[in-house]
């Protein structure tokens, strides 16, 4: 049985020494190499790709990392990418109910229109 399971997230390197995070689609067990999804990788080509790594250098990543807001909106890029609904609605769930969307109620601070130069000064 694999020490992996499908749906791990992972940092690996490439034979071509590139860091690459993203989850497991796949691994064979007699050949230990994995099938990657590339959600980060210091190669901007590799980023959105499936890739190859061997298990030797792969690091299973914690199962549930606290993310800003920046970082569910970019997952919640990938998940529309990949066509994934669940994912897409697990994702605006958590936008949602994250504790920065709670304290902004609690503080009575609402949404304010911005610009398109990022501005909150709308004359």
């Amino acid at each position: 049985m694999s020490k992996w399971t499908t749906g791990d997230w992972i940092q690996a390197y490439t034979d071509d020494g590139a860091l690459v995070h993203g989850y497991l689609i796949a691994s064979s067990a007699p050949i230990q190499t994995a099938l990657l999804q590339v959600t980060h990788s210091d190669n901007k080509e590799l980023m959105g790709k499936e890739i190859a790594v061997s298990d030797r250098g792969m690091k299973k990543l914690s199962e549930n990392p606290r993310k800003s807001e920046q970082e569910i909106h970019s997952l919640i890029d990938l998940a529309l990418q990949v066509r994934d609904e669940a994912w897409f609605m697990e994702l605006t769930n958590e936008l949602r109910s994250g504790p920065k969307r709670s304290k902004r109620k609690e503080n009575g601070l609402g949404h304010r229109p911005v610009n398109r130069l990022g501005s909150s000064d709308i004359r």
